[in-house]
C-alpha cells in the first residue's frame, strides 16, 4: 500500500475503536458467556460510551461476529459494471478491494469460529451474513451482464450471474481458509484472494470437455 493509500488520522482512529469494541466483545463473552454479555460491559472494557458502541454496531452479536463481508461502499463497483474484460477477473478486483476493508486479525477470527460452534445462534447469524454477501455478488454480476449483454432475458442473466457469483465465492472461501489456517506463513488476505482468482481462472481456461466415445 502506498502512502497515498494510507488512511487518514480520523479513519485510523475509527478503525482502532472498531477493533477495540470487537476485542472487548469477545473478552466479555469469554468471561461471562453470550447471555451474560451486555453492551454496557463491552463499552466499559472498550473505554467508550454505550452510545458510541451503537455508532459502530447495532447489537452485541454484531460486535462479537465482527465486520461482515459486503460490497457496500466498494470503490470498484462502477468500474466493474463498465468493464468488458473477463468477468471473473473483473470481479476479483472488486473482491480484493473489499477484502482490504475487513479486520484482518487471525486471533479474533479464530475465536469467532470457536464461538460459532459453542453458540449455534452465532453460527446461524454468521451464515446469514455469508448468504447476504453471496446475494450481493449475484446482484452485482447481474447488473454487469445486463449492461454488457442487453439481449439476455432476465432469467438468463440471473442464471449466469448466480453461477459466476458461486464460482467466485468458491475462490474467496479457498483464500479465506488458506489465510486462517496459516496466518503467519501466508501473505495478507487481499493477496490470497487475488491469487485464488488467478489460479481458478487458469484452471477453468485449461479445462476441456471430456470426449465421449
Amino acid at each position: 500500500m502506498t502512502s497515498a493509500d494510507q488512511p487518514g488520522l480520523r479513519e485510523r482512529k475509527r478503525l482502532a475503536t472498531r477493533h477495540a469494541i470487537q476485542s472487548a466483545a469477545l473478552q466479555v463473552v469469554r468471561e461471562q458467556g453470550l447471555e451474560g454479555a451486555t453492551v454496557d460491559e463491552i463499552a466499559r472494557i472498550a473505554d467508550i460510551s454505550p452510545r458510541t458502541f451503537f455508532n459502530y454496531f447495532p447489537s452485541k452479536e454484531d460486535a462479537i461476529l465482527g465486520d461482515a463481508p459486503t460490497l457496500a461502499g466498494n470503490a470498484k463497483i462502477d468500474w466493474f459494471i463498465a468493464d468488458r474484460g473477463p468477468v471473473l477477473r473483473g470481479l476479483a478486483r472488486v473482491v480484493v478491494e473489499g477484502s482490504t476493508r475487513l479486520l484482518s486479525d487471525p486471533e479474533l477470527l479464530a475465536e469467532r469460529r470457536a464461538l460459532g460452534k459453542r453458540y449455534p445462534q452465532l453460527g446461524v447469524r454468521r451464515m446469514a451474513n455469508v448468504h447476504r454477501f453471496e446475494e450481493e455478488l449475484t446482484d452485482l454480476v447481474q447488473r454487469r451482464l445486463r449492461s454488457e449483454h442487453p439481449q439476455l432475458s432476465d432469467a438468463e442473466a440471473a442464471d449466469r450471474a448466480r453461477l459466476v457469483a458461486l464460482t467466485a465465492f468458491a475462490f474467496i472461501r479457498h483464500a479465506w481458509f488458506a489465510w486462517l489456517d496459516h496466518p503467519d506463513a501466508s501473505p495478507g488476505l487481499p493477496e490470497l484472494v487475488e491469487r485464488a482468482f488467478e489460479l481458478g481462472a487458469e484452471l477453468i481456461a485449461s479445462s476441456s470437455p471430456a470426449r465421449v466415445g
